[in-house]
């Protein structure tokens, strides 16, 4: 599901709206349940609809009535009938998991530490906590996977569509400095793009750096993108969307390794400065 650019093995984590650490803790290790009927690399289906093997982003939790959506980062998958993994909105898990019918129970689990600065993120993450824990009643609609924990609180999730590097709308959601992931600043948000075009080995960068347009050629070899020097608008902008578009600027006319995860996009320079984006949802 990756489309991988010589990775640098740095996973985006664009969450925070401040800094934050992109060192995650080691999981601890997990008992495996002692009786699951499908383990193993085994498909596992709900109503005839695969569920393992599959990864889920998390549109939304309801609880007590109220519906929440959740982060671009959230999503569940579950790598065989006996373990679920994910990210909450803030933080990295690993847990114990049981599938059985149209049943799905989560157990033990193992959560990274990571202290998110944005309330809402941090709210989410109780929420979601809460509603995922213990046993869930599992229904199959096409791409769309709900759990229903027996106190009638819900988990809406869809079935992830990688996107390609090429002919997305990337929206630039932090900049990255070695371990550490500052999102961009609210003045910000939403305004910084970058859309890819290739034909061959060459093609071209268009988008919006936070203040300006721009256009730049693009290089595509050896797993690496190079973007050439760019060409932009002369609009002039104050505080943080001209800080962005600075940072921004640092990535052209030189070689980055790039990554594509499911929908997020991290670009990487060999001085550990970079950029993670997401596609958004369809």
């Amino acid at each position: 599901m990756a489309d991988r650019g010589n990775r640098s093995d740095r996973p985006a984590r664009p969450t925070a709206m401040h800094k934050q650490s992109r060192n995650l803790t080691v999981l601890a290790a997990l008992l495996p349940l002692a009786a699951v009927a499908a383990c193993g690399s085994q498909t596992v289906s709900v109503a005839g609809a695969p569920v393992t093997g599959v990864r889920w982003d998390v549109e939304s939790v309801t609880v007590d009535g109220a519906t929440t959506q959740a982060p671009e980062s959230t999503y569940v998958e579950f790598p065989s009938a006996d373990r679920a993994r994910g990210n909450n909105g803030c933080n990295s898990f690993d847990a114990e998991a049981e599938i059985d019918g149209d049943t799905i129970r989560i157990g033990r689990t193992a959560v990274t530490m990571t202290m998110c600065t944005d309330k809402k993120q941090r709210d989410f993450e109780k929420t979601f906590s809460r509603a995922i824990g213990g046993s869930n009643r599992a229904r199959t609609d096409g791409d769309h996977l709900t759990l229903t924990t027996d106190d009638g609180d819900t988990i809406a999730l869809v079935k992830d569509r990688p996107a390609p590097l090429t002919g997305t709308e990337w929206t630039v959601t932090s900049l990255l400095s070695d371990d550490v992931a500052t999102s961009l600043p609210k003045e910000v948000a939403g305004r910084a793009t970058m859309t890819f075009e290739k034909d061959g080995r060459e093609g071209a960068a268009t988008g919006n750096l936070g203040c300006n347009c721009f256009r730049a050629k693009a290089e595509f070899r050896d797993g690496h993108l190079t973007l050439g020097r760019p060409v932009t608008t002369r609009m002039l902008c104050q505080g943080p969307r001209m800080d962005t578009e600075r940072a921004l600027l640092k990535l052209f006319a030189q070689k980055l390794s790039y990554e594509v995860q499911g929908r997020t996009l991290t670009l990487t320079a060999p001085d550990g400065t970079g950029a993670a984006a997401g596609a958004g949802r369809d």
